[in-house]
């Protein structure tokens, strides 16, 4: 079956291990994957933008059957409040994606929540990925706005910060707290 995937790596900037692994997606299963790319070009096979403005943003959320992103707090908002269970690929820092891993952070709590699919590292990011938006479905998680999504993902960051107090998830804290 064809999938519509649209992808989000956010505007920090390039981040080709995402790119460069959807690329492959789309060779190897023909689906149509769009891609808001940043200040980096895309690879034969995708198409997109490099920033596109929110209102279209919004429409291709609606109208994609899958949806893969960094893990900015926003961006995943904005792909639960229309529906999605989002595959989330978070930037590390190991690879100068991004200044710390406060992603990661992010991608494992709400992992551990099913909230959203975990991408996976290295040499399985490609079939991780393939596997997850062949099986992606929109959520059954009824969110009005995203205040009332922002809150019921605080209620769980804190339900985990109860059952396993950890300074990480400081962090993960902090992020949801700045969403509007």
């Amino acid at each position: 079956m064809s999938r519509r995937v649209l992808a989000i790596v956010g505007n920090k900037g390039p981040f080709p291990r995402l790119v460069d692994a959807l690329a492959r997606v789309a060779r190897t299963t023909g689906w149509q994957i769009r891609v808001q790319h940043a200040s980096a070009g895309l690879p034969p096979g995708l198409d997109g933008w490099r920033l596109i403005p929110r209102h279209e943003l919004m429409a291709e959320l609606d109208a994609a059957d899958a949806v893969v992103c960094h893990a900015g707090a926003g961006t995943i908002r904005d792909a639960l409040v229309h529906g999605h269970r989002p595959i989330l690929v978070p930037r590390l820092a190991r690879f100068g994606e991004h200044v710390n891993d406060h992603q990661l952070e992010l991608v494992n709590a709400l992992g551990e929540r099913a909230v959203a699919i975990v991408g996976e590292e290295g040499d399985e990011l490609v079939r991780s990925l393939t596997d997850a938006i062949d099986q992606a479905r929109r959520s059954d998680v009824p969110f009005e706005s995203g205040a009332e999504l922002t809150a019921a993902i605080r209620r769980e960051v804190e339900a985990i910060a109860r059952e396993r107090p950890a300074r990480r998830l400081s962090l993960v804290y902090w992020v949801l707290r700045r969403i509007p």
